[in-house]
């Protein structure tokens, strides 16, 4: 019986059993026939970071993607995932990017040439309109940033796709959206290069300078388009997977200042648009609303990390949908492990082309360049190199692309565009200093600066200064080699300083006071050596007056001439001329008075001054030491070192203490309190020195001890300190300081 049933039902069973099997490991549809999905991903600033959650999620779906569409920030994650980069891939990106650095065009400052960074000295603000010669107008920069450093990031993370420039032949389809600056309307970039239009893209006005493609200048797309729902329909896809991370409206009680004023129109111009795009949705279709709240804002770049996690909490929400678009476990099909469709690889640089768009030699701009040929391309090395052409402060842009040409060699083709604001610029600032006791100084200055006056990026400055001592002076400054190793420096002009006089034993009050004027000029031949010093032998040839404002009956005017030869060499490797962070400031002198040059005095005096900052979290350490001596001869009253006031023996008087000799070490502690606009600190100060008649009197018992707390604020129109310092001997007094206390140069 059994024999005869196991007989007869084996070949039914045979057939059946496979059948069975098939149908339970089939996939529900083969990729050929399964809709075709698309993305469409929002701009929203830092809050874009939370893309990159999402895409984590769909992938760990099995959930594949057909095309793309993004929007600012979007269009950066959309982008990079559609030429191949995995979720891990970009967050890994978004964590290497310095994100304080990338809003910044100029170089770090310690790698800065030294002309600019002895610019510092001065107090002329940074903010610089332009001025264009030809047309005698003064203009303003398009925007708070060019994009300089941005554009160099972007374009590093987009060389695999360097051969492609119809993005529909990148792994994933892929468009940016823009907004047309002239009309408003909406323009999608489905071709070019990539790394351009995703710039193009996050182009917010005023904040990062507009981009120009195809005659068209573009602006952030969030303007026209911030949630690209309809472009993803237009490139043919089944179902849409939207992400909106626009950032929420602001309350009434939250807008109380033009800030956030501005940030709530932006935010309701991107919220109107992005309504509308939201309404275009199907029923098939699935939005995605990251939880970002308040918890993650547009510029919170430093809390991107924390985006991605909520990118994902926020996919999770939508799970059951999102898996009716899961693939089985048996599709295997990755868009990015293709070869032939993205090149990882650094391109083999086989010719450098340069592009310049400037009045400055070619030479200028090749002498800065050190890419090897016949090896791959170093990103580092390169964007080092542009960096370094970029610091000759006369581009808008410097920029490369890598090419093939008509002979099949690759190429490199930097391509360096002058600033269409006008290379010359003006700059203007206040200098202020006022203690309690009464002694008080305040000048406003303005200076017109003519770059470049020849192809070597020579400068011809003219500056003006108004108020207690007033200035007129022109200096012109020559490179004589392209590399800007040597130079030549001549100034002329009238210069006045106050010269107030103490007797502290007596009075915090000055005992005399006369206004020094001083006309004439000098010359200097110099060297600079890399990015961090110089060294300058100088003569200069000022007659002068002495005019007596106040003082004791048996003063007088007098008159003077001054024949100096001197030395100087300078260090500056700081990060920050205002608030620094790291490194070092020194400078170091040697000069000589003599009547056979047509001085009034004969005497020689050497000097040397040394600052190093160090930091830690939001603490900062100072620490320096400055000397400096008279050496034969007998010195006037205009040439002593001076010394007091805040941070240099705070307690007396600004310039208090006057002599022969000098002597200051001291240290500063900096916390900082709070960042954004404007940076505030808290301080104090422990400082010890003193001047001296001869350098006997130079003894311990003859120090002077002062000490200081302040606050102080990274202002646009300079650093402000508001301190209180005391001094041994009862002395102390209340400071309003507008300028950089701290820096002060041994010939001083």
């Amino acid at each position: 019986m059994n024999q005869a049933f196991d007989s007869s039902t084996r070949p039914w069973t045979r057939r059946i059993i496979p059948i069975l099997l098939l149908l339970l490991l089939a996939p529900v549809a083969t990729a050929g026939e399964r809709p075709t999905i698309g993305l469409a991903l929002s701009g929203g600033g830092a809050r874009g970071a939370a893309h990159v959650g999402v895409l984590r999620v769909l992938e760990g779906l099995r959930i594949p993607i057909d095309a793309i569409a993004g929007t600012s920030m979007g269009a950066v994650v959309g982008g990079l995932y559609a030429m191949g980069m995995s979720p891990d891939q970009i967050e890994e990106t978004i964590a290497e990017i310095d994100w304080t650095a990338i809003f910044q065009d100029e170089p770090p400052r310690e790698v800065r040439r030294m002309r600019r960074k002895l610019d510092d000295r001065t107090f002329l603000m940074d903010a610089r309109p332009g001025v264009k010669e030809d047309e005698r107008k003064v203009t303003l920069v398009p925007a708070l940033i060019q994009g300089q450093r941005l554009d160099l990031a972007l374009r590093r993370y987009t060389l695999p796709a360097r051969a492609i420039t119809d993005f529909d032949d990148l792994p994933i389809p892929f468009r940016a959206v823009a907004t047309d600056a002239v009309t408003g309307e909406a323009v999608i970039l489905g071709q070019g290069d990539l790394a351009t239009s995703i710039r193009a893209s996050m182009a917010v006005p005023a904040a990062f300078a507009p981009v120009e493609i195809d005659d068209r200048l573009l602006i952030d797309g969030g303007l026209a388009m911030n949630l690209p729902v309809s472009v993803v329909r237009e490139m043919g896809v089944d179902i849409i997977i939207a992400v909106d991370v626009g950032g929420p409206r602001r309350d009434r009680e939250e807008i109380n200042n033009v800030l956030e004023m501005l940030d709530q129109v932006m935010g309701l111009v991107t919220w109107r648009n992005t309504q509308e795009e939201i309404a275009k949705l199907g029923e098939r279709d699935i939005l995605i609303t990251p939880p970002l709240h308040r918890e993650v804002t547009a510029a919170d770049f430093n809390r991107m990390l924390e985006a991605i996690a909520i990118g994902e909490r926020g996919a999770e929400t939508q799970r059951a949908a999102l898996a009716t678009l899961a693939m089985p476990r048996t599709y295997t099909a990755d868009h990015r492990q293709d070869p032939g469709l993205v090149d990882g690889r650094m391109p083999i640089i086989e010719r450098v082309r340069i592009d310049n768009r400037s009045r400055l030699d070619d030479a200028l701009i090749s002498a800065r360049l050190q890419i090897p040929l016949g090896q791959p391309l170093d990103p580092d090395l390169l964007e080092r190199d542009i960096e370094r052409i970029f610091d000759q402060d006369n581009f808008e842009s410097v920029h490369y692309q890598v090419e093939k040409a008509s002979d099949g060699k690759t190429e490199l083709v930097l391509t360096a565009t002058e600033k269409g604001w006008g290379t010359s610029y003006l700059q203007g600032g206040f200098e202020l200093s006022s203690a309690s006791a009464g002694n008080s100084r305040f000048n406003v200055g303005l200076a017109y600066n003519r770059v470049p006056v020849n192809s070597l990026n020579a400068e011809w400055r003219t500056f003006l200064r108004a108020g207690e001592e007033p200035t007129l002076l022109t200096e012109f400054y020559q490179p004589l080699d392209p590399l800007e190793r040597w130079y030549l420096g001549a100034t002329a002009g009238y210069i006045s300083e106050s010269l107030n006089l103490f007797d502290p034993s007596i009075s915090d009050n000055p005992t005399a006071k006369y206004l020094v004027t001083r006309v004439g000029g000098s010359l200097e031949l110099g060297r600079n050596i890399g990015h961090w010093g110089q060294i300058g032998v100088t003569f200069g040839r000022y007659g002068g007056n002495a005019d007596l404002r106040f003082g004791e009956p048996e003063m007088s005017d007098y008159g003077f001439d001054e024949a100096e030869l001197g030395i100087t060499w300078y260090m500056d490797t700081l990060d920050s001329a205002n608030f620094p962070r790291r490194g070092h400031v020194g400078t170091a002198f040697a000069l000589t008075s003599r009547t056979e040059l047509g001085a009034s005095h004969d005497y020689d005096q050497a000097g040397a001054s040394l600052f190093g900052v160090r930091s830690w979290g939001d603490h900062t350490l100072m620490a320096g030491l400055r000397l400096a001596g008279t050496f034969g001869g007998r010195e006037p009253a205009q040439a002593y070192y001076r010394l007091g006031g805040f941070l240099n023996l705070s307690g007396f008087n600004q310039l208090e203490l006057s002599g022969a000799n000098l002597g200051l070490a001291r240290a500063i502690y900096l916390r900082k309190l709070s960042s954004g606009l404007i940076d505030t600190y808290a301080g104090g100060s422990l400082e010890v020195g003193n001047t001296w008649s001869s350098r006997s009197d130079i003894r311990f018992d003859t120090l002077r001890f002062g000490s200081s707390l302040f606050l102080g604020a990274d202002t646009f129109i300079g650093p402000l300190y508001l301190g209180y310092g005391i001094a041994d001997g009862d002395f102390d007094a209340l400071y309003l300081f507008l300028g950089r206390p701290w820096n002060v140069r041994a010939t001083d």
